[in-house]
């Protein structure tokens, strides 16, 4: 069976865009239906014909059905691949350049409701669809086109965004543009598709609603990917990949890049005090545009100059003061705002007087950075014999905070050990929700799947933790830190796989596992 996919929505939502996109990462055929049309549209205004006489609502327009009945048994269409683009040929002439011309376009929305033409076209691109798997985009390809389509999308956005886009890109072609005139027209044409007597523009029962007024194209298509693999029993978790910390402090560095590149590499270096975030393969890319990663800091106090970066696991206040003491050191502070909140706490609260326990891991450089931040020392604890041996001076009240991405089942089991000692106590719990989503979401998906692939780097200590958790929902839990990890695990094409990633995994690597296991599967 060929894995087909229908992607439907009004015009300007984005459909051939996404749909090229889609088909490439799944090694499909893309069939732009809506070019097909607009060449037909071509060829029927080079015939003569207008838009107001093709209206059923114009008084020519049944003679004119007629006369395009007749002059359609002149017209062939044809799709070409070169050099891996589309070439919509007709008469055996290249039209691709002309196909997205206003005046095409207007007349593609009317012509394309004549059954003539719909019937020429239509039998070609089933044909297609049953030789080979193919993502379509169109109007009415998961209604009527390829009803029985594996995977039916319907891509909308509201008209300003629509109207909006189509105006950067007249803009961005140097031609004028008037962007009422332009949000006019493409409510007219919804109007009309909508409401046109054949195949009308409607989302199909049994279509995924996508709406990108608010998403990037690599979101849509994300979006989209990830339907995709959960119709084929592969399940990405949608939590899975960058939180939001470790986006944003990724982003930090790389408007650092392109500011230093902007100036022509003045002034000074970008450096990070140790990995920004931890993978290995975010911090090459990093370094390959010249960022230096420092590995403590002995080295830091070398630098004299540039641009440092905190990273997202955040640094101790001693370090903080010693950069700003370095006047031609400019600081960008990318520490997650849900590790500044326990720096706040954990200062303040000392300051009272509290002893502050910290429950994480004494290695991790969050736990450091965060102890750097008390007025007395801390305590860590990571588990359950040093909760009960803690020892604390009687009359010593305690604040109790975790780390953000600490185990969250097993910190209520660690803080009931501590409660039952009798002390005053304080308990925060600091774990970031999306580490706790993430959590609870892979534990479920871990129990329903027959495979668990937890991908991330083996120096992330949320993925770490994360595979423990899913291998006691599933036995067959597989921690991948490369593609070649995925190597000896046999996938069965009826076998339900769930994968789901650290907070620092980029989401092009969580696509390729995913593209790997597609593979395997199908």
């Amino acid at each position: 069976m060929n894995h087909n996919i229908a992607i439907d929505g009004p015009a300007g939502a984005g459909k051939s865009t996404i749909a090229k996109i889609v088909a490439k990462e799944l090694e499909s055929i893309y069939v732009d239906t809506g070019a097909m049309y607009r060449a037909i549209a071509i060829f029927l205004i080079r015939r003569g014909f207008s838009v107001q006489e093709l209206n059923p609502r114009d008084e020519r327009y049944e003679e004119s059905i007629v006369r395009v009945e007749e002059a359609l048994r002149e017209a062939e269409v044809s799709i070409e691949y070169r050099d891996g683009q589309q070439i919509v040929l007709l008469n055996g002439e290249n039209v691709t350049p002309h196909l997205r011309e206003e005046s095409t376009g207007n007349m593609a929305s009317v012509s394309s409701a004549i059954p003539a033409v719909r019937a020429k076209l239509l039998d070609l691109q089933r044909a297609l669809a049953a030789r080979t798997a193919v993502v379509m985009d169109g109007r009415d390809i998961g209604t009527v086109v390829l009803p029985d389509a594996q995977v039916k999308i319907f891509l909308t956005a509201s008209v300003e965004t629509r109207a909006q886009r189509r105006y950067r890109e007249l803009i961005g072609k140097g031609e004028t543009a008037d962007l009422e005139q332009i949000a006019a027209d493409i409510a007219e044409r919804d109007e009309r598709d909508m409401n046109r007597p054949i195949a009308p523009l409607k989302q199909a029962e049994d279509a995924k609603l996508v709406d990108s007024s608010n998403l990037t194209i690599p979101e849509v298509t994300d979006v989209i990917l990830r339907y995709f693999c959960r119709k084929n029993n592969i399940v990405i978790a949608e939590s899975a990949g960058f939180c939001f910390g470790v986006k944003r402090a990724v982003q930090l560095v790389h408007d650092c890049i392109d500011e230093k590149e902007k100036n022509g590499g003045t002034p000074g270096s970008i450096y990070t005090l140790g990995p920004i975030i931890h993978n290995e393969y975010v911090v090459k890319e990093m370094e390959s545009h010249g960022v230096i990663t420092l590995q403590d800091e002995s080295e830091l106090e070398q630098v004299s100059e540039g641009t440092v970066v905190l990273r997202s696991h955040g640094v101790s206040k001693k370090v903080v003061e010693s950069l700003e003491e370095k006047e031609d050191v400019t600081i960008v502070d990318a520490t997650c705002p849900f590790v500044k909140k326990i720096h706040k706490i954990v200062r303040e609260e000392s300051g009272k007087g509290k002893q502050i326990v910290i429950i994480g891991d004494p290695q991790h450089p969050e736990v450091i950075g965060t102890m750097g931040w008390s007025e007395t020392p801390c305590i860590v604890i990571s588990e359950k014999e040093e909760a009960a041996a803690l020892k604390v001076p009687e009359n010593k009240p305690l604040c109790v905070v975790a780390q953000t991405t600490f185990n969250l089942e097993k910190f209520k089991e660690l803080v009931e050990i501590i409660k039952k000692l009798g002390y005053d106590i304080v308990v925060l719990n600091t774990i970031c929700n999306a580490t706790s989503m993430r959590q609870t979401e892979a534990r479920s998906l871990a129990e329903s799947s027959d495979i668990m692939l937890v991908v991330g780097s083996g120096t992330s200590s949320n993925t770490r933790k994360l595979y423990e958790i899913c291998q006691e929902g599933c036995a067959n839990t597989y921690y991948i830190q490369s593609l070649d990890d995925l190597n000896p695990i046999q996938f069965q094409s009826d076998s339900c796989v769930g994968i789901t990633a650290g907070a620092s995994t980029p989401n092009y690597f969580i696509q390729e596992v995913s593209r790997y296991v597609r593979r395997a599967k199908l």
